[in-house]
């Protein structure tokens, strides 16, 4: 009956690796939680696009003329903005602006917000 005795070495080593697997588990959690918080370990969020629904019945020629619609509306806007940038007094702000206007117009079509 020797496993009952709580002073001998063999139930005090054992008590001590119990304790520090105990407390390596333990910690190991916690670092595990910390790094999650501080980096992540999940993709970002999807990027939702929505698209136009067409009709059945659309022929080639709508399609173009939707796409030359658009194109002229793009250039309507940037024509706007270009205007805009050219209002602003020389300095800083009309520098910002000017940049802000070359990255969008520089982007792909899908990157575009706005």
């Amino acid at each position: 009956m020797a496993y009952l005795d709580t002073n001998s070495p063999e139930a005090k080593r054992t008590r001590w690796i119990i304790a520090g697997l105990s407390a390596g588990v333990t910690a190991l959690v916690a670092a595990g939680f910390l790094l999650e918080s501080r980096w992540g370990y999940l993709p970002p969020p999807t990027r939702i696009v929505y698209v136009d629904s067409w009709a059945a019945g659309r022929t080639r020629q709508d399609a173009l003329d939707a796409r030359d619609r658009e194109a002229a509306a793009l250039d309507a806007r940037l024509g706007e903005a270009r205007a805009y940038v050219a209002t602003l007094p020389p300095g800083k702000a009309r520098t910002e602006a000017q940049a802000q206007y070359d990255r969008y117009v520089a982007a792909k079509p899908k990157d575009r917000v706005g």
